[in-house]
């Protein structure tokens, strides 16, 4: 090659570069500012006879009739960022899906797919999304994040027909498919190499965006614009109507779209991925998809019979609990049928703000009798401490925050398809911190004792008992200057 022929090439290097850092920022700040001519030009070269336009990756083709390179460039990417993820999932090796490959649409004008075929007479009629072992269509949708989501969802039910030769009944089918469909959207970040050092090679999104990540549950609702479960799971929390977690196993084989079925569905398998009761059974449950029969529930449930009454306690917690920032690793309560019978004797323990309920570790029996003594202080944001009875600047769902709660759990599976609300008490009010004020004036009594909340709480069943400090599904705990954990200390005293 002459210095000439190099120098031309190194200037075309340069200026592609230059292009694909144009790019890079305008996708940072939300939107592409500007076009070349030239890769405007690129871009029509990709339309087909129809007008359709095409985008391909390793594992997705997307054909579209939305003139929107930018955002099929992100789904097929995205595509392919998921699948080595829900091959790790499932505990599958990458090599199954080295060749493997779908077709999907995405479509504003259903009509024009019809018309033309790609979307066949045999497909039913779907306001969301539909899939077959090797092709998916999508409805386009007003937000990105729901049009990446509806890819996923249905890319996951063709991967399943791939591997295990479906997904299994509906609620394991949908479930699964919701939870490994959800995600948080790309966020850009500055590149740590130097620009002469990117390799035109690695794909636009790799260089300028922290990595795809899946089964992520959303922090705001930002997060997953018109995704919704929330909304729908406080709308039946607030009327009662809230299902019972065996009862999401019975759902029917057809859904038919419904986005209460959906929801409970993912719920579900939220729940079981993240119980140690239960998250072998379910992956294992994978391999036999199948079997979309009631046999394989049957399995399942037989899987996890032993550990049922903790799993449906979760359940009760978790649809009590969860909003945005709700995260597992803060919710996750530790409960046990092996946990031992109450002696009868004080149980002192302490309430950090770090974990939502904590249990006391042992379970009630029907007609125990219960009181509480509290002390301690807690930091609930940067700038204000709690103690137990709650501060009444700020609430957080009717209550005051901080505040120490205490929760009666049964250990019996509720009857009948809606389960019962829980039975959440606070351990000290506000009477009580008046009533202790009072008691201190007097100079006989120790203003060191704990405070002792007048309330006693008797027992209808055998039950774990749970506390926590009430705060928002997505708090953090506040970084303090002391070395030992904040936390309230309780002491649990049995009455009769």
């Amino acid at each position: 090659m002459t210095r000439e022929a190099e120098y031309a090439g190194g200037m075309m290097d340069k200026r592609l570069q230059s292009q694909l850092w144009r790019v890079l920022l305008a996708m940072a700040i939300g939107g592409i500012v500007s076009l070349t001519t030239d890769s405007v030009s690129a871009d029509e070269n990709n339309f087909d006879e129809t007008g359709l336009l095409t985008r391909e990756g390793q594992h997705l083709r997307l054909t579209s009739d939305v003139n929107d390179a930018l955002l099929l460039n992100d789904l097929v990417q995205s595509f392919d960022d998921s699948v080595p993820q829900w091959l790790a999932f499932w505990g599958v090796p990458e090599s199954r899906t080295a060749n493997w490959k779908i077709q999907g649409y995405l479509m504003r004008n259903v009509d024009t797919f019809r018309k033309s075929g790609a979307l066949p007479d045999f497909v039913p009629r779907f306001d969301h999304g539909y899939s077959s072992p090797h092709t998916i269509w999508i409805r386009h949708q007003d937000t990105t994040y729901y049009n990446r989501h509806l890819i996923l969802h249905e890319g996951i039910h063709s991967l399943a027909f791939e591997l295990f030769g479906a997904g299994g009944p509906s609620w394991y089918m949908e479930g699964t498919a919701e939870l490994l469909a959800l995600h948080r959207d790309r966020v850009p970040t500055p590149s740590k190499q130097p620009r002469s050092e990117l390799s035109l090679n690695t794909s636009v999104l790799a260089q300028s965006m922290d990595p795809f990540t899946i089964n992520q549950l959303p922090r705001n609702r930002l997060d997953t614009p018109g995704w919704g479960r929330y909304k729908i799971i406080a709308q039946h929390r607030e009327a009662g109507t809230l299902p019972t977690l065996k009862s999401v196993l019975k759902l029917p084989t057809e859904l038919n779209g419904e986005v209460e079925a959906y929801t409970w569905c993912w719920a579900a398998s939220s729940l079981f991925t993240q119980s140690p009761e239960s998250n072998a059974a379910f992956l294992k449950a994978a391999r036999k998809g199948s079997d979309q029969s009631e046999a394989f529930t049957s399995e399942f449930y037989r899987d996890v019979a032993e550990q049922w009454p903790v799993l449906s306690a979760r359940w009760r917690l978790m649809m009590n609990d969860l909003d945005y920032g709700f995260d597992w690793s803060r919710h996750r309560v530790e409960l046990s049928t092996s946990d031992p019978r109450a002696s009868g004797a004080s149980i002192q323990m302490n309430v950090t703000p770090d974990q939502s309920w904590q249990s006391v570790g042992v379970w009630f029996p029907k007609g125990a009798r219960l009181r509480f003594a509290a002390e301690g202080r807690v930091h609930v944001t940067s700038d204000w401490i709690s103690e137990p009875a709650g501060i009444t600047l700020e609430y957080n769902r009717g209550n005051p925050l901080g505040q120490l709660q205490v929760c009666v759990l049964p250990i019996a599976t509720p009857a009948g398809a809606t389960i019962p609300g829980l039975d959440i008490q606070p351990v000290i009010t506000r009477a009580d911190v008046a009533r202790f004020k009072s008691n201190t004036s007097d100079d006989s009594t120790n203003d060191s004792a704990p405070m002792t909340g007048a309330n006693v709480i008797s027992l209808t069943e055998p039950s774990w008992v749970l506390l926590r400090i009430n705060l928002p599904a997505g708090h953090s705990p506040i970084e303090t200057t002391a070395n030992a954990q904040e936390a309230y200390q309780v002491q649990i005293i049995p009455s009769r």
